[in-house]
Order: C-alpha cells, then structure tokens, then sequence
C-alpha cells in the first residue's frame, strides 16, 4: 500500500502540473519572464480542523483569524510565481477537479525580500519577508507534503538552485 504522506512524483506529471500551473499565471504577468510557480497555503489546517472539531464557532474563527495574519492577509490557496525581479502571490480558487487563478492578491520586488524556511510537521514552510513594506507572511506547501514545484519555488527564492528540475 501506498504512503499518502509520502508520495512519489512521476516526472512526466511534475513537468505538466508545472507547465499547466505556469500557463495559468503567465497571462497576469505582462511583460516579463516566469522563471517558477508553485502552490502554497496558509499553515496551520490542524489547528482550524481541531477548532472545528471543539465547538466550531468563536474558536474557528480565532484560529482563521491567527492563520490569516499569520500568512500576512494571503489568500487560503496561493499560486507564488516568481520573475528575475518580481514575486507575485494570486489567489486561486478549486474549480472542478482543480484551481484556477483569480486575481493578484500581493507583488514585491526580489530585491527587498527577506527568505527564510523551517521544517515544520513534516513541510517546510516559507517566510517571506518585506521589510520595506513592513509586511511578513508565512506559507506551506499546497499539499500534506513537501513537494517539487513548492520546493523549486523556495529554491529560487533563496537563490540555491535552477527550478528548471522542479
């Protein structure tokens, strides 16, 4: 039986889940080269689904109201593309068996970005930081796991890598 947690990525459906994730945001991107995209999500679904769990109501809200500042106003589900000087954060939205992206939810420049990482239940989980802009937000990986898109994206944050293998 199969590990759900710890899955094995076929390259042939990594490369159309990245080409297919590109072409979505490349037509809000006028003007300049996508280098990556990935999917990310506001952390801390354990602790909404636990709040859910013990009476919903006021301490699901808190919790969503932690999560949310937590990830700096960011949508639930974000599509993080990055250019040689821009990242840009889009909202996506579940449509059928999958997401579509919305609109532009937040853009920094490259340059002015603080980012860092942490290894968080099993995820890493990704802090960028404007100090500039007096923004900070912190995101997971979209799924249970890290995975090679995501992880593509962070490595060219920080500037470790090529996400031409991701």
């Amino acid at each position: 039986m199969k590990n759900p947690f710890n899955p094995e990525y076929d390259e042939g459906q990594l490369e159309q889940a990245r080409q297919q994730l590109m072409n979505d945001v490349r037509p809000h991107i006028p003007d300049e080269e996508l280098v990556t995209a990935g999917q990310f999500r506001r952390g801390g679904f354990g602790a909404s689904y636990a709040a859910s769990k013990a009476g919903g109501g006021l301490p699901y809200l808190a919790v969503n109201l932690f999560r949310k500042k937590k990830a700096g106003g960011l949508p639930s589900l974000v599509a993080l593309a990055v250019t040689p000087t821009k990242l840009y954060a889009f909202k996506l939205k579940p449509k059928g068996r999958g997401l579509v992206v919305k609109h532009e939810a937040a853009n920094w420049d490259r340059s002015g970005l603080r980012i860092s990482t942490e290894r968080k239940a099993g995820l890493t989980m990704l802090t960028i930081e404007s100090p500039a802009e007096g923004e900070k937000a912190t995101l997971a990986p979209a799924g249970v796991s890290d995975d090679p898109l995501s992880l593509g994206v962070i490595r060219e944050l920080e500037g470790t890598g090529s996400s031409a293998t991701a």
